[in-house]
């Protein structure tokens, strides 16, 4: 006798593979009218992935046009490593399939910057370093104060010019960076070299040893700028919450 785990991978099969898949005696009753009703139930789940894939990438649809990012979505929902995702981490990886189609790298970027939002949007809770937590401290506390990366932040180094679908950014931008301080997830343009301060938070323990990263790469003088502003953005918080 099939077990519940066996009925339910073959059921899993049937709607994945088609009519290809059906096998005789899975269900009771006539044979077409069994297959009709899972063509209707396959169709819905198709389709409720392809809105649920417009809906993760809606400024990418806008830019590739509503026929070409429904061609793509169709062909990239197919793949067999696809078909098992749930509709929450269905856009995984689509950034990286449409680098083998003919998409330009704006595009590209976008559609990872897109992707990197929704892990912002879904990361752990954590409150964010902001300045007012550094008023009350002294020179000591300050340099001693524990620090780790937001665990909501994310970076996307751009490969092409901005694409225009991001308004809100300077066009000159080198890395997009995402962070969710509050409630919003928030994206902020960033220099290479702000990129390269930020990627030290995590090998720093504490504010000393990020603000010594921060000056062995851009000098003291500009220093503080960096960090501060990787501040207000969000970027840090303190392990203790």
């Amino acid at each position: 006798m099939s077990t519940l785990a066996d009925l339910q991978a073959r059921f899993i099969n049937v709607l994945q593979q088609g009519p290809s898949a059906f096998p005789e005696g899975m269900f009771a009753g006539d044979r077409d009218r069994t297959l009709l009703g899972l063509k209707a139930h396959a169709n819905t789940i198709s389709h409720a992935r392809l809105v649920a894939l417009e809906q993760s990438f809606p400024r990418t649809l806008a830019r590739l046009g509503g026929a070409t990012f429904n061609r793509l979505s169709r062909d990239f929902i197919e793949r067999p490593e696809v078909m098992s995702r749930s509709l929450r981490l269905l856009g995984e990886c689509f950034a990286d399939f449409l680098q083998a189609e003919p998409v330009d790298p704006a595009s590209l970027d976008l559609a990872r910057i897109e992707w990197a939002w929704l892990e912002s949007y879904h990361a752990a809770d954590l409150p964010a370093l902001g300045l007012c937590d550094l008023a009350g401290l002294d020179e000591a506390g300050l340099l001693d104060l524990p620090v780790v990366l937001h665990p909501a932040v994310r970076m996307v180094r751009l490969t092409a010019p901005l694409a225009e679908q991001l308004p809100e950014l300077p066009c000159d931008v080198q890395i997009v960076l995402i962070s969710r301080p509050d409630a919003l997830v928030l994206l902020h343009g960033m220099t290479s070299q702000r990129g390269e301060i930020l990627a030290q938070i995590e090998k720093s323990a504490h504010m000393r040893n990020f603000i010594d990263s921060a000056i062995e790469i851009v000098g003291e003088a500009a220093a503080l700028p960096h960090v501060l502003s990787l501040i207000e953005a969000g970027a840090l918080a303190s392990p203790h919450g």
